[in-house]
């Protein structure tokens, strides 16, 4: 899943530049600190097996955007609007920087995403792929 943290700084940058207009003061710093998170995460993830995978990678990706929702909060922007379901799912999300669908990430993220669902489906199920 090396594609999803590689993904992960190109896509905070644009969800910040789409939801505050520019990049504030600390945050390649807290994309430093969240790609090394979501690398180490992934890692001890996938690295169990299958039934004690408790998560999804895509969680982990959410989750990893407490490092630049920080930064936001420490310079004082206001959290956005969100709907009821967002608030809901994603509590912490603030600035609903978090996707919705690894889709968000980008076509080669989306697709291995995909792979990694598949092939835990067919290794609890039995089936092959």
């Amino acid at each position: 899943m090396d594609v999803l943290v590689d993904a992960y700084a190109a896509y905070v940058r644009a969800a910040v530049g789409q939801r505050i207009g520019r990049e504030p003061a600390g945050l390649d710093e807290a994309l430093g600190e969240g790609r090394r998170w979501l690398q180490d995460a992934l890692e001890c993830l996938l690295g169990r097996p299958y039934p004690l995978q408790d998560r999804g990678p895509l969680e982990l990706f959410q989750e990893a955007m407490r490092f630049p929702t920080a930064v936001l909060q420490a310079e004082g922007y206001p959290p956005v609007p969100r709907d009821d379901l967002t608030r809901s799912a994603l509590p912490g999300d603030l600035y609903d920087l978090a996707p919705a669908s690894s889709r968000d990430l980008g076509e080669e993220v989306w697709r291995a995403h995909l792979a990694w669902g598949a092939t835990k489906a067919a290794a609890m199920t039995g089936r092959t792929v």
